[in-house]
């Protein structure tokens, strides 16, 4: 099985590795937000390269930055739309491997990988 198959296979029930979920997503933008304006006060776009369903990047949207969500789950990137809409925040998501972000265009402020992200064999 492909990471990719894992990662599909597992967005419809990613949510319940958490207690809560949404209080996730709202702690976890607070957290971020505290520490992005504590060293780039000015930031502004963020590029969340393994933004799964969408939590720590669902958190930074709802506190204004411009946010571009890369996964490669297909179906990951599925959810986190459907979530974007759900609480209206606007986000771009791209599917893409983070061993291949060389390939998207533009620049950001901040990068984020958070979680179970990389492996390491």
């Amino acid at each position: 099985m492909s990471v990719a198959d894992f990662y599909d296979e597992l967005a419809p029930e990613y949510h319940l590795i958490y207690e809560d979920w949404n209080t996730a997503v709202t702690h976890q933008g607070v957290a971020l937000d505290r520490l992005i304006r504590s060293r780039l006060p000015d930031a502004q776009s963020v590029l969340d390269c393994s933004c799964g369903i969408g939590t720590q990047a669902l958190g930074l949207a709802g506190h204004g930055y411009k946010v571009r969500g890369t996964d490669v789950s297909e179906r990951a990137l599925d959810r986190a739309r459907q979530e974007a809409i759900r609480r209206g925040v606007d986000m771009t998501f791209t599917a893409c491997d983070i061993r291949d972000l060389e390939r998207l265009e533009g620049t950001y402020d901040v990068l984020i990988s958070c979680d179970n992200a990389l492996r390491i064999s």
